[in-house]
């Protein structure tokens, strides 16, 4: 899910990069669940594991353990729908912040309530006042459920998981932090926030430009392996200054400045006495409860068996990869190496839609993916390809190129599917592949597309 945009660091810090072979910080402990932030913890984890996208949680804003109600209510994107569930939303947080203050006005005796009295008076167990309940009733809080976002997250991380660790280890971040992007995005691509965040890591465009390429032909915020590097590094630089990475992972959502304040005004990187006791004017909800967001996510993302039971996640990504040594249309890449657009567009997220849709080309130096096996021959049929683009018209992506077509089988595809995608029938495929059996064909697998 989108937060709070990234502040931007001092130049004088963050243009620092950390060598190769950096120290990885020893990690045990480091990730445990402080003394106090447990019912944070269990509530997100109820919010990704347990209630779906038509549940709604009816909670105390400061006291996670508190629940008064989980609604079941059907999520919808329908304008009238979506205005209908939020006036039963508004009539139920009115009612219990009713039942509150009458609780707090008569501090009744407990075996004389019934119904909604007695779900609220037990929602805070034993112990509670008057007090507490006339605070709680102008901090009551909505919470619909998030599971089938974050199994589809699980799902779509297994092609970068391995990848991105990789990445965290090499600039010295514990290997934990691979699953920061559930917490930001379950994992999707093309999130983007409200105030401009985008990609899985969810960087701001200001903090983007330092530590990420970011123009009109490239925007490696899209690219969920070139911006771990991004976030690793950045995360690193706090963790450097803050000595503390529970400090570092919230100043992902509430920004560096805005922690260090928080560490000098209060004299202490410990992270529990700053969430309890910081109250910096943008310190609020989402700021106090992104790292306990953080190690709910942990948890289940570690332990998928145990929450979700036998899931499938999407294959790692295997490619090859060369560099492109001079400017070249994405399309003329396509067809000079017969690999389909589309393939190379997922290799390749970073590359921009003016470069999908033939307005800029795919610059030189950049570093391109190529489905397996196809690097090797990438330089001498792009070179060719280059001799030749003075002598014909650049192809627009409706354009057949000349000779065979390929197309490599991802998760999902049928016969069928592939052949509406190339404009050919499921007969023409089996007898151009030569294939046994028209059902069945494997992940990974090259077929021809046009002759």
């Amino acid at each position: 899910m989108s937060r709070n945009p990234i502040v931007l660091l001092a130049l004088t810090l963050t243009l620092l990069q950390p060598a190769r072979g950096f120290e990885v910080i020893a990690q045990d402990d480091v990730f445990d669940v402080p003394i106090g932030l447990e019912p944070a913890v269990d509530f997100w984890k109820r919010v990704y594991a347990d209630w779906s996208q038509d549940q709604v949680a009816f909670h105390d804003r400061d006291d996670m353990s508190v629940v008064y109600l989980v609604l079941d209510q059907k999520k919808s994107d329908d304008r009238e729908t979506y205005r209908a569930n939020e006036a039963e939303q508004e009539a139920i947080v009115r009612r219990i912040r009713q039942i509150l203050l009458d609780l707090a006005a008569r501090n009744p005796d407990p075996r004389t309530l019934s119904g909604d009295y007695e779900d609220v008076y037990e929602a805070f167990g034993p112990g509670a006042s008057p007090a507490i309940w006339r605070k709680a009733a102008d901090n009551i809080r909505v919470q619909r459920g998030l599971k089938e976002r974050f199994m589809a997250g699980l799902l779509h991380a297994g092609q970068y998981h391995d990848h991105i660790v990789e990445i965290l280890e090499d600039e010295g971040v514990p290997e934990e932090i691979a699953w920061l992007p559930m917490v930001e995005s379950t994992f999707n691509l093309q999130a983007r926030s409200s105030v401009g965040a985008a990609g899985v890591w969810q960087f701001m465009p200001a903090t983007g430009r330092i530590y990420l390429r970011m123009d009109r032909s490239v925007d490696e915020r899209f690219d969920p392996i070139l911006a771990a590097r991004g976030a690793a590094r950045y995360l690193r630089n706090s963790y450097d200054d803050m000595g503390s990475w529970p400090l570092a992972i919230t100043s992902y959502n509430h920004g560096y400045y805005g922690m260090m304040r928080a560490i000098r005004e209060l004299g202490t990187s410990d992270y529990m006495t700053i969430r309890r006791q910081y109250g910096g004017p943008a310190f609020g909800f989402a700021s106090k409860n992104f790292y306990a967001e953080f190690l709910a996510a942990l948890e289940i993302a570690e332990n998928p068996l145990v929450y979700f039971g036998e899931m499938d996640p999407f294959d790692p990504l295997e490619f090859d990869t060369f560099e492109v040594v001079s400017s070249i249309g994405l399309h003329d890449v396509a067809n000079a190496l017969r690999v389909d657009p589309g393939r190379l567009w997922q290799l390749n997220p970073s590359l921009t839609d003016d470069v999908w849709r033939g307005r800029r080309n795919v610059p030189a130096g950049f570093v391109m993916r190529l489905p397996l096996g196809y690097a090797h021959e990438a330089p001498s049929q792009l070179a060719a390809a280059l001799a030749g683009k003075s002598e014909r018209r650049v192809r627009t992506v409706e354009e057949p190129s000349e000779g065979p077509r390929f197309y490599v089988v991802q998760r999902g595809d049928t016969l069928s599917s592939i052949a509406v995608r190339h404009g050919t029938t499921v007969a023409d495929l089996v007898q151009l592949n030569d294939l046994r059996d028209k059902n069945t064909i494997r992940i990974g697998q090259r077929l021809k597309v046009a002759s």
